[in-house]
């Protein structure tokens, strides 16, 4: 079409809607997202997660709530155990004094590496992109090799496949 047709054609117009001027429910969504940021602090992530999906989801009908419960219900104990994995890596952290890694020490990091791989026999390497796919692959064969010798190792130690012999 040429410009001058589309010129012709009528405009789009939008049509004038009246909204309730009491509270909507993007304003009530709204005030619970901000109530939420407010009580995070006081009652911890996953219970403050949970009450906010129980507001918004209270006025959907039973057959889209059901699929959403199922998959809260798996999503609820991982969003809990990884914060209990960051609190508690925040605790090692704080209590052994870490400190986040310089760039100096990516460099040092990255010579050993190019040492590392200069002894297992990969020769004219510049950099990680550098090495060919048959070298990563067997690479990956040994590594789960090894990964499979430390699990036998374990399992044969306990003298059981799972757990401990009582």
């Amino acid at each position: 079409m040429s410009m001058r047709v589309l010129s012709k054609t009528t405009p789009v117009t939008r049509a004038y809607i009246r909204y309730a001027s009491t509270d909507s429910a993007s304003q009530k969504a709204g005030q619970a997202v901000s109530n939420a940021a407010n009580t995070v602090k006081s009652q911890g992530l996953t219970k403050t997660l949970c009450n906010l999906y129980k507001t918004a989801t209270s006025p959907l009908p039973a057959s889209v709530k059901t699929p959403l419960n199922k998959t809260i219900g798996v999503l609820e104990p991982l969003v809990y155990y990884s914060e209990v994995a960051f609190h508690l890596g925040k605790q090692v952290v704080v209590r052994q004094g870490f400190t986040l890694p310089r760039k100096a020490d990516f460099a040092a990091a990255e010579t050993q590496l190019f040492k590392v791989l200069e002894f297992v026999k990969i020769k004219n390497v510049k950099s990680l992109k550098d090495i060919p796919l048959d070298q990563w692959k067997r690479g990956a064969i040994k590594t789960f090799e090894l990964s499979s010798l430390f699990v036998i190792g374990e399992i044969v130690g306990r003298g059981n496949l799972i757990g401990y012999a009582h």
